[in-house]
């Protein structure tokens, strides 16, 4: 077979087509997937479900190879030829693209992996019938990949693993950075921080930190109503400005309605100032809704206050820690110490440790989603934010940053 010669743009291209429909249905692209299995078996099994893992790197090519810049200004994609050079080295800025290719099996279903995303899954009892299938050039060209790249490890893996960690890109790495070096790099994002909040609301979030470390029942708050729950919250809107002139006549139910998720499960129904309606509700609620999320937002960037009830009465847990939205619940959290309101602050320590920027953002690979990442990350660093290395200012992100070791392969004994 002659070797392929493509580069990295029609390579995405492929892998885009193959991810539309991962399901291969063809006999003779099977044996292919196959044969890349028993390449890359003589490597240690890195996780469960038999996961194997190596990296391999194609070419950018030149600007031509991503695209007719005729066309991207026929189309309105770019105004001038610079807007297209920019475009072409912002999604290729290095001279080859790494790939993160990933193999697992469970049961009788195998699945291929490019940088984390399902590209191909076939049960190897199933019986194939003759039909069109689009990704066999692909697989031609991932086999060529995977034997040129085994051959190296087989060769010597060593010089395999140190040639990883020394060229691999630091996108695609795990490291942390300490929030005062990010703020040094992007003075804006620490300058959102320190105009929002001032050196006495530092001190009052220092006691709310002890408060939230001590005894969670020294915080009981021993009645609660609807209307209670809605004042509470209304003091943290009130804290953010949220509620503007045209809105100083709302009630606290009404700011509720305003702010919070919407799926209340008929809290609002209730009468404000019953005890016994707030309890009975409490204890058969359905559940399914957000009563809770009382500033709403994304799946980690809304705020909650929730309610629990305990033994000796009901606890009030405050809880928002995203970069984006914190300056907010420290705000919430310093109204409710004011106005004397026993609570616990979620994470406070973590908190804390981002208002002042001596805590660690967690940096994970482009291909991964920066939210709920801490189980890749000590759990002495107490990292809770993370993000992905961008394009601005890399170079000086790379400097600044603690990059983790990159886990090499193993041979099988």
């Amino acid at each position: 077979m002659s070797k392929i010669i493509h580069h990295a743009p029609y390579f995405d291209h492929l892998i885009h087509v193959a991810q539309s429909d991962t399901r291969v249905t063809d006999a003779a692209c099977v044996q292919k997937l196959l044969l890349i299995i028993n390449e890359i078996s003589i490597i240690k099994v890195q996780g469960e479900d038999e996961l194997r893992r190596i990296w391999f790197e194609v070419p950018r090519g030149n600007i031509e190879d991503y695209g007719q810049y005729e066309e991207f200004l026929e189309d309105e994609v770019v105004g001038s030829y610079d807007e297209f050079l920019e475009m072409w080295e912002y999604t290729y800025p290095e001279k080859t693209k790494w790939y993160d290719f990933t193999v697992t099996t469970y049961r009788n279903e195998l699945y291929f992996f490019v940088d984390s995303t399902l590209t191909f899954q076939f049960n190897v009892s199933d019986e194939r019938p003759e039909q069109v299938y689009y990704s066999g050039e692909l697989i031609d060209w991932l086999v060529e990949l995977v034997q040129e790249t085994m051959s190296r490890i087989k060769v010597d893996v060593v010089k395999y693993n140190e040639h990883i960690k020394k060229h691999l890109s630091y996108d695609r790495r795990f490291g942390k950075m300490l929030r005062k070096d990010y703020w040094s790099v992007f003075p804006e994002e620490g300058l959102s921080f320190q105009k929002r909040l001032n050196e006495e609301d530092v001190l009052i979030l220092e006691s709310i930190v002890r408060q939230s470390a001590g005894d969670e029942m020294d915080q009981v708050i021993n009645v609660m109503t609807a209307g209670n729950f809605f004042e509470y919250c209304k003091m943290g809107y009130v804290a953010n400005d949220y509620v503007k002139a045209e809105n100083n006549k709302l009630s606290a139910v009404e700011l509720y309605k305003r702010f919070a998720d919407g799926r209340d499960e008929g809290l609002t129904a209730l009468t404000l100032g019953s005890e016994a309606d707030f309890l009975d509700w409490y204890r058969h609620k359905k559940g399914g809704g957000h009563p809770w999320e009382i500033c709403r937002g994304g799946n980690s960037t809304h705020i909650s206050l929730f309610v629990q009830l305990t033994e000796k009465g009901w606890l009030l847990v405050l809880e928002g820690s995203s970069c984006s939205r914190v300056v907010e619940t420290v705000k919430m959290a310093i109204s409710l110490y004011k106005n004397q309101v026993p609570f616990i602050l979620n994470k406070a320590s973590e908190i804390e440790r981002m208002i002042k920027g001596i805590d660690y953002i967690g940096i994970v690979p482009k291909t991964m989603v920066p939210r709920y990442c801490g189980s890749h990350f000590p759990s002495e660093d107490r990292i809770i934010d993370f993000m992905n290395l961008g394009f601005e200012k890399s170079d000086e992100m790379c400097d600044k940053a603690t990059w983790f070791p990159v886990k090499g392969v193993e041979l099988v004994s």
